[in-house]
């Protein structure tokens, strides 16, 4: 499932769809090709329908007739029964949200990742081999990176700090937004806006979770709760780690954590771009992706 409904307000176009590779790939292209290699064989994409067939047509190009792809929008009033949108809201109800509409076209284990970041072959290699085992030794999973190798030069980002348990299981997780380097320091700040210092060598999630059916049902609940409590909010959002985290918490979803080998990059502020072309470059010129990336989705189809 590939989260493609975002409004890239901070970037100043469209992420999901900016042409980075050199032959005019989205990051998002090398996740699907990635997330093919490692096993997975259909494709969900959330978006929007202001971009929903700007995305269909260039997912066709890329891809073409080698996965099963299947598309749904994030709507703004596609809410429980009893609940409707705020009438000044035009901002998407946030990350869980989006798995929520899009969980109609699942029916077992599935793996869920930005459009926008760019995670490595390993880290959808290992999420397959955790989601295919039998029986699953958890009803979630989460590839975890470290958060000094996932900040943008260019600005603050958001990202899901993680604490782990003595177990090696994630026993937390927290949504900090403004997370930068200021002076040798890493801060951030919470929802709430306090202030955090946070450590270099901290585990974050970059929102490439594999989940079970039991998990979507949880967060279906969850998202009628957080609706009474912030329906009327125009900017708060229904947040897959927060999601997760609360079941955590109450101990109805065990999450293992793994930790992805390759290292992550994306795209926040315009100034990543130029950063974000030469490391797929590199990248390519290295072996790791075929150029241009359409024939290697020709071959996978063979």
């Amino acid at each position: 499932m590939v989260l493609a409904a975002g409004l890239s307000t901070r970037y100043g176009q469209l992420k999901q769809l900016d042409p980075l590779g050199p032959d005019g790939e989205a990051i998002m292209d090398y996740n699907m090709f990635d997330a093919a290699r490692a096993g997975f064989d259909r494709m969900i994409i959330v978006t929007r329908a202001e971009i929903h067939d700007a995305v269909a047509e260039h997912v066709a190009a890329v891809v073409g007739d080698a996965l099963p792809i299947e598309y749904s929008d994030q709507v703004l009033d596609r809410l429980p029964d009893g609940f409707r949108a705020p009438p000044d809201r035009n901002r998407p109800w946030g990350t869980g949200h989006a798995v929520l509409c899009a969980s109609e076209h699942t029916s077992g284990p599935f793996a869920v990742c930005n459009a926008d970041d760019l995670y490595g072959p390993g880290a959808f290699a290992l999420l397959y081999a955790h989601m295919t085992q039998d029986p699953l030794p958890t009803e979630a999973a989460l590839a975890g990176y470290t958060l000094e190798d996932t900040l943008s030069g260019s600005g603050g980002v958001a990202r899901g700090i993680c604490v782990m348990g003595t177990d090696g299981m994630l026993s937390r997780v927290e949504e900090v937004r403004d997370v930068r380097q200021n002076d040798g320091w890493i801060t951030g700040q919470t929802v709430d806006a306090q202030a955090l210092e946070l450590a270099a060598g901290s585990i974050v999630s970059m929102n490439l979770w594999g989940f079970t059916q039991p998990v979507v049902d949880h967060m279906h609940r969850q998202f009628t709760r957080f609706l009474g409590m912030h329906g009327a909010d125009t900017s708060r959002e229904f947040l897959l780690s927060t999601a997760v985290n609360g079941q955590v918490q109450v101990g109805s979803t065990a999450v293992a954590v793994l930790h992805a080998p390759d290292r992550w990059f994306g795209v926040t502020h315009p100034a990543d771009r130029a950063r974000a072309e030469a490391v797929l470059l590199e990248r390519l010129e290295a072996g790791a992706y075929p150029r241009p990336l359409a024939e290697g989705f020709a071959a996978l189809a063979v």
